[in-house]
């Protein structure tokens, strides 16, 4: 992407000025080296899409709005490591399930996909969403594309069937 000369001179003073306060907070938020700097070049890259661009770089504004920048970016970077380690702390107790009770395979499956007692027993529609996210492995965008649904409501029926199992997990 090109960018225009006094944008380009404006991100390239703001990558001086910024470059290492801005990883410190991503640092300080996420607690991981190679996160922050990951975290520090979507800032950047956030930066030149929305063509944020300000008369001095040494501005107070302007450290505040990248500042803002960072930190909204480590956050949200923070919460989607958290909601994928969720997923996959599931899928790896789902399959120590698996592997404590009899696993039964629906023969009219032509993918032998196997399942517990335990997900049969939810109602179809979230039994849709665990098979596509868990099983299946698809992201939650697919799920829904898959299921005619919205992203919000394959994250709350995949979050309605993980309590259901985990109550029928405490009745067994």
């Amino acid at each position: 992407m090109a960018l225009p000369s006094k944008q380009y001179a404006f991100i390239e003073a703001c990558y001086e000025l910024y470059e290492q306060k801005m990883f410190r907070v991503a640092l300080a938020i996420l607690r991981d080296e190679t996160l922050a700097e990951d975290a520090v070049q979507d800032a950047f890259l956030q930066l030149i899409r929305h063509k944020v661009y300000f008369k001095k770089a040494d501005s107070d504004d302007c450290k505040r709005y990248i500042l803002a920048v960072i930190k909204n970016t480590s956050i949200n970077l923070y919460n989607k490591r958290k909601n994928e380690n969720k997923i996959v702390s599931f899928a790896e107790n789902l399959e120590t399930v698996c592997a404590d009770e009899a696993v039964i395979t629906d023969d009219n499956n032509d993918e032998g996909t196997s399942c517990t007692p335990l997900m049969n027993s939810l109602p179809e529609k979230y039994y849709a969403v665990v098979e596509c996210l868990v099983i299946r492995d698809y992201s939650v965008r697919q799920t829904a594309d898959k299921l005619g649904i919205t992203e919000a409501n394959v994250r709350k029926r995949y979050e309605r069937a993980k309590k259901m199992m985990r109550q029928g997990l405490d009745q067994v």
